[in-house]
């Protein structure tokens, strides 16, 4: 046989609408692949799994839509002493089948594909007293298909049955959450491994009957279970005998209600497991659910009081009575921890999610409508392949239109050339799926109007009640909003720790702090996002390098005396205009996203990445090449510059060692700079002549720009070693 699998088998899958992926032995090769069950992947994607995984397995992926309301699931029998009693129960071993056996077979057991209910979860069927386990695999899990290679075998999977390729899906029998049940009451009973071996089965028969009967079986379910599990050529009376003991076990009340079932917490578990949710979790021990009036996209936290508000609906229009807060928390818990260990796991979203070939947007409509951008164009969707979580005071998009330009937003905001080239920047940047970012530093005296000029900015790419945030003081607390917004905006910043600025570049390009969960004990939580964000301030609150050169800086105007309009009119204009702004930004992100693997990053600024994916959405904007690309270069060049220059170092340098240099060790130079009278009065300056070269070394690509070159000359027994001298101000260097 050939050893092309994946090759030659996986365009077949596709054809009939099966998302299958490549496999190494048992494993999925993409990762992410849980992601790829809503569709069949690009035809890009396709191409490139069929050119580098030709030769491998081949896998398919559980959990499908069939219908309206059903998935394709499978049963993983391990062992084959229970192949019988699977096809007995449902309904493949009778002369006139109502139903089309369908699966494959390994090393020992078989697999066989059934349909179920959307929101049946995979779970692992327990045998005992020897007895193998059967897997229900539903949706998230996979299964390698023939005619893949073994990995233990080194012999190719075979059919079972009918392949699935040829079976007509209304035909594969229906396996449901009651059969899940009566397959764990009897192959978890210790008298099912006595009844299988065919001896002595009389006093087992009738306790197994009696644990049938409690589980709910019928008379035709009982018999079916005894057929399945009685071995080939049995010749006992246990068949005859059967009708009498399933009688007897009626009569003694073995399938009265014990008091046990029907309490409030099953039922709000039943009614919410019945309805259209779907459970999973995010990997990090979090559980989510999505419901249905808010689609398939949208994913709510099962803790939050918006899940408790909706199964308390839940009970009302079912039942038609009110829940209390005991049964609810009892059943959100339960709820809870089918979400964790039955649930897929799935990664959820802030806002904005996509990865090399689209950029979705959830607009934070009550319908769960999203923005779907690809390199074609853009469109309003009813879902998409991702999930996203809205978090507290979480806001609504408007929903975009085409044939808008983002001049009308240089306009309204009545900006000049470079400053709206560098808002352009922004806004294009906050919309990449993933890091890293730039951030937005905005500058202005009082009266610029650059708080206003902010909340635009959070309006376009992320709206919520809490437009204006403080700058925390804590890099855990900004780590907490940052995963609550895509795009957090602080307001009136008037300066920083040395911690919060580096916390700020982390966040920039997607580092993350580790914190202990309590206090009382020693196990830490990691917290790790990437984020576009915007600061604004008066001046002067940014002033370390690595935060600086990550940043599009802004300087706002003060505004002219009698032309100020109030913001509730402003914002009536800016709600005109925004649906055309969004088209038109969307249209933008098309462009990069259809060019971006063509562009070269621009290597003069040391965000390249991000750079790149501004350059690649330039063709989109009716923009010059380069234009924005050098006004970023430009003002971040004039911005450090700035900064340098009003930096307490820097101007005891300048008024030390200028203009002869110093070439001496730095212990020399720390002494000349303490000499100076005011030198108590700057707190910023070093403490100590080690602090002394940490500083230095950390500036010296700053300083270079504003025409002070440091040099670093190694060291001998009296200490470090250190050149300085003076130069003309280094350009900034257009892309």
């Amino acid at each position: 046989m050939s050893e092309d699998i994946f090759g030659a088998e996986a365009q077949k899958f596709w054809d009939k609408g099966f998302p299958v992926v490549p496999v190494e032995g048992k494993a999925a090769i993409p990762s992410g692949w849980t992601g790829l069950l809503g569709g069949i992947p690009s035809e890009a994607k396709r191409t490139e799994w069929l050119e580098k995984h030709r030769t491998k397995n081949i896998g398919l992926l559980l959990g499908m839509g069939l219908a309206a309301d059903e998935i394709l699931v499978a049963l993983d029998i391990d062992d084959d002493r229970l192949v019988k009693l699977v096809l007995c129960l449902l309904g493949l071993t009778r002369a006139e089948r109502r139903a089309t056996t369908s699966g494959k077979r390994g090393k020992k057991g078989v697999t066989i594909f059934v349909r179920t209910r959307k929101l049946t979860k995979s779970t692992t069927i327990k045998g005992a007293s020897g007895l193998g386990n059967i897997d229900f695999l539903a949706a998230g899990k996979m299964t390698v298909m023939p005619p893949s290679i073994h990995p233990e075998t080194g012999k190719p999977y075979e059919v079972y049955g009918s392949s699935i390729l040829d079976v007509d899906f209304a035909d594969l029998p229906e396996f449901t959450d009651r059969q899940i049940g009566l397959l764990k009451a009897t192959i978890g009973s210790e008298h099912a491994a006595v009844i299988r071996g065919g001896k002595s089965t009389h006093d087992a028969g009738l306790s197994l009957v009696a644990v049938l009967v409690r589980a709910g079986a019928t008379d035709d379910e009982i018999t079916n279970t005894f057929i399945g599990l009685l071995p080939e050529g049995y010749s006992g009376d246990s068949l005859k005998e059967l009708p009498e003991w399933i009688r007897s076990a009626r009569e003694k009340g073995f399938d009265e209600d014990t008091g046990e079932k029907g309490t409030l917490t099953q039922a709000l578990v039943t009614v919410a497991t019945g309805s259209e949710m779907i459970l999973f979790n995010d990997g990090d021990g979090n559980a989510y659910a999505t419901l249905p009036h808010l689609g398939k996209s949208v994913a709510v936290r099962l803790g939050s009081s918006v899940f408790s508000t909706w199964l308390r609906h839940l009970a009302l229009k079912v039942l038609g009575k009110p829940a209390s807060t005991g049964p609810v928390k009892e059943a959100v818990a339960t709820l809870e921890a089918f979400a964790l260990f039955d649930g897929p796991t799935l990664p959820v979203y802030a806002r904005i999610a996509g990865d090399e070939e689209q950029v979705v947007v959830d607009t934070g409509q009550k319908d769960g409508s999203v923005v779907v951008i690809d390199g074609i164009g853009w469109k309003v969707a009813s879902d998409a392949n991702y999930h996203f979580v809205r978090g507290a005071g979480f806001g609504t998009l408007a929903l975009p239109i085409h044939g808008g330009s983002l001049r009308g937003l240089q306009s309204f905001l009545g900006l000049d050339e470079q400053t709206y080239h560098l808002l352009v920047a922004f806004l294009v940047n906050a919309l990449k799926p993933h890091g890293p970012y730039f951030v937005l530093l905005v500058e202005g005296e009082q009266g610029s109007g650059k708080s206003f000029f902010c909340e635009v900015v959070k309006r376009i790419i992320d709206p919520n009640v809490a437009m204006r945030l403080r700058l925390p003081e804590k890099p855990q607390d900004l780590m907490i909003q940052a995963k609550e917004y895509r795009l957090p905006s602080f307001d009136n910043a008037s300066g920083m720790s040395a911690e919060m600025s580096d916390a700020l570049c982390a966040l920039a390009t997607g580092g993350g702090i580790a914190v202990r969960k309590l206090y009382s004990d020693g196990e830490l939580y990691v917290m790790s996002y990437s984020r576009p964000f915007v600061i604004n301030g008066i001046g002067g609150y940014a002033n370390r390098p690595d935060l600086m050169e990550r940043a599009i800086p802004i300087q706002l105007a003060s505004m002219p005396e009698g032309t100020r309009k109030t913001e509730a009119e402003l914002l009536v204009e800016f709600e005109r205009i925004l649906p055309g702004i969004l088209g038109a930004l969307y249209d933008a992100v098309s462009h990069a996203l259809r060019t971006f693997d063509k562009i070269e990053p621009p290597r003069h600024l040391r965000m390249a990445d991000a750079a790149r994916w501004i350059k690649a959405a330039e063709g989109g904007l009716d923009e010059e090449p380069g234009a924005i690309i050098d006004a970023i270069a430009t003002a971040q060049n004039a911005f450090v510059v700035d900064r340098v220059n009003d930096d307490a170092l820097v101007m005891m340098i300048r008024r030390i060692v200028k203009p002869v240099g110093f070439h001496d060790y730095i212990g020399e130079l720390y002494i000349k700079i303490i000499e100076q009278d005011d030198a108590k009065h700057h707190r910023s300056l070093p403490k100590s002549s080690s602090h002394l070269a940490a500083q230095l070394r950390r500036m010296r690509p700053a300083m270079a720009k504003a025409g002070i070159q440091v040099e670093l000359i190694g060291r001998d027994r009296k200490g470090s070693k250190v050149s300085i001298r003076f130069s003309d101000p280094e350009p900034s260097r257009p892309g």
